[in-house]
């Protein structure tokens, strides 16, 4: 794993099957299809988050940690696939959810623009949000499974996402906030006053053959 839980502890609770015929044991409702996508595609925008991390980051630490995260997402993956393929659900609509756009390159746009010597705090804080994003999905999936089995697999999903959201608060601490950076417009260069730029001010010469108005007469 990845960090430590500090105390947290995931309870998971047991329902019985016994009042439910075996044929619809083996047949997840649509509900439990949607979940699995859902969660599914969560951790492949991690998995994709943690990649450029692995790729980009400039600390050791952080690529460290985005390496062990991509490792472990994929394991969680693929333990969905194979669930789905115990239970005989529509393959295609756990890969394909129907929101991939935001879950795809809108999501890494902030870490695939990240300046080299900003990436590691932005990658970082995109990691935490991202992890506690799962956390709470994850909680919410299992309120809402059928499956008891689902159920006990996101627990188990909720424990290693806990640890990963841990370690990433305690790499974020250690990484200094970068300063801002101060973005100069196209249109007004440096140099250039938007608000003196004068063009109200007469050239040296423009007075040099306007004669007083009493000298005229």
């Amino acid at each position: 794993m990845v960090g430590k839980l500090n105390g947290l502890m995931v309870v998971v609770a047991g329902i019985a099957l016994s009042g439910l015929p075996v044929a619809a044991q083996d047949r997840p409702a649509a509900p439990d299809t949607e979940l699995v996508g859902q969660l599914n595609q969560l951790g492949q925008e991690t998995i994709a988050m943690a990649a450029v991390g692995e790729a980009r980051g400039v600390r050791p630490d952080v690529k460290a940690f985005a390496a062990a995260a991509a490792r472990e997402h994929r394991a969680m993956n693929n333990g969905w696939l194979v669930y789905v393929q115990r239970k005989n659900m529509d393959r295609s609509a756990i890969e394909n959810p129907g929101n991939a756009m935001a879950h795809g390159v809108l999501a890494l746009a902030p870490l695939t623009n990240s300046p080299r010597d900003q990436f590691d705090y932005t990658f970082v804080t995109r990691m935490v949000s991202q992890h506690q994003a799962l956390l709470d999905a994850s909680a919410a999936a299992q309120r809402l499974a059928r499956d008891p089995e689902l159920k006990a697999t996101i627990g188990t999903l909720m424990v290693i996402v806990a640890e990963h959201l841990v370690s990433a608060q305690q790499l974020l601490a250690g990484i200094p906030e970068p300063t801002p950076r101060v973005v100069q417009l196209p249109a007004y260069p440096s140099p250039v006053s938007r608000t003196q730029t004068g063009a109200d001010e007469p050239p040296p010469d423009a007075w040099k053959n306007i004669q007083p108005l009493r000298q005229q007469q």
